[in-house]
């Protein structure tokens, strides 16, 4: 795989991710942060915005507390996409 195959495949997981937490609604985000990572992130209740809860998902995802399959898994079990939307 090479010094610069590991980094090529955590971008595409990167970008796949991306494009996943994209099709979730707000209170799915939300589910999802209180359901598999187990907290709720702390939100501007003035300015509520899905950026706010992508950047604690992110957040975590970098710590290695939340990873792609986990996302796509909760995905399809809260059919926010179909299997079909990963191939």
């Amino acid at each position: 795989m090479g010094l610069f195959g590991r980094t090529k495949q955590k971008d595409d997981t990167i970008e796949k991710m991306k494009l996943l937490l994209d099709m979730f609604e707000f209170s799915d985000l939300q589910n999802f942060c209180l359901g598999v990572i187990g907290e709720k992130p702390l939100l501007d209740e003035e300015h509520l915005s899905k950026t706010q809860i992508f950047d604690f998902i992110w957040e975590k995802y970098h710590k290695g507390k939340v990873n792609f399959s986990q996302v796509k898994e909760y995905a399809i079990k809260h059919s926010i996409v179909t299997e079909n939307f990963f191939e």
